[in-house]
């Protein structure tokens, strides 16, 4: 267990959801041809259930809105009164902004949410805009979404310019979500033992967010950008002893990785 000093950094909460998938939108069809679809919003983050203490801490953040249900190995926050994601939820977002391609589903989210807050998708003409707008948020329509709603055309994505300005505790957040420690032994001619250690630390993005991978590593300085087209994805890798001994460790001590990753950080901190 990780025990939380004070408040979270709202810049760290903010950090750690771009990180996690966690804007979702449902549609249940009607039980009969008078009812209409019943839409669903819903802010949800699913962890192993070994970050259960930090959901709690979140759900703290959020003025404990919301429910930590438990499941096998998972655990998930999840808000789903309109209320509490119109008032608590979205403000947070409009204040402290994400700065992944993430943004552009909140964008639609919220779009989303007003639709329904002001019972838009009672009648078709809103129904149909809220279809749109969920055509083009996470993965889009379900196939038997779009077996009833085959004309639905997607909204054109927002288009979100990566920043420059990469605040610590987002970062901190970011790394607690997305972050990865490892530490490699491998044979080493030089050294006595036969074997040398080398510590780790890297964050993997769509390549979409190749962008801002690109200012992280230019903020901070140190690391190495690798791309993988055939993936889509984009790796920053850091594996300078110095680079981590001198810059990563002394700004995580200060801008605290919350969660599991924290006892990774640690264990990787006190091999030297």
């Amino acid at each position: 267990m990780n025990i939380i000093e004070g408040k979270l950094n709202p810049n760290w909460i903010t950090g750690f959801i771009d990180a996690e998938w966690c804007f979702y939108v449902s549609l249940g069809k009607p039980k009969s041809s008078k009812d209409s679809w019943r839409i669903s919003a819903s802010f949800q983050i699913m962890l192993h259930i070994k970050d259960k203490d930090l959901l709690l801490n979140i759900k703290s953040f959020f003025s404990e809105i919301g429910s930590v249900t438990y499941s096998k190995n998972v655990a998930i926050y999840r808000v789903q009164k309109l209320h509490d994601i119109n008032n608590i939820i979205i403000p947070h977002f409009n204040k402290y902004l994400l700065i992944t391609q993430k943004q552009s589903d909140f964008l639609l989210f919220k779009d989303i949410v007003y639709l329904i807050f002001n019972k838009q998708h009672l009648n078709k003409e809103g129904l149909v805009k809220i279809l749109s707008l969920k055509a083009s948020l996470n993965k889009g329509l379900s196939d038997s979404l779009i077996t009833f709603f085959p004309d639905i055309t997607k909204v054109e994505r927002y288009k979100i310019n990566a920043t420059k300005h990469i605040d610590y505790n987002w970062l901190a957040g970011f790394v607690s979500g997305e972050g990865y420690f490892r530490i490699n032994i491998y044979k080493s001619k030089t050294c006595k033992a036969g074997y040398a250690i080398r510590l780790e630390i890297s964050i993997t993005q769509h390549i979409k967010d190749e962008v801002l991978i690109n200012n992280i590593k230019d903020v901070l300085n140190c690391g190495y950008i690798y791309k993988y087209s055939y993936k889509n994805l984009i790796y920053w890798k850091i594996s300078k002893f110095e680079d981590i001994y001198e810059k990563m460790i002394p700004l995580f001590n200060q801008y605290k990785i919350w969660g599991i990753k924290l006892s990774r950080f640690l264990w990787s901190y006190r091999t030297y």
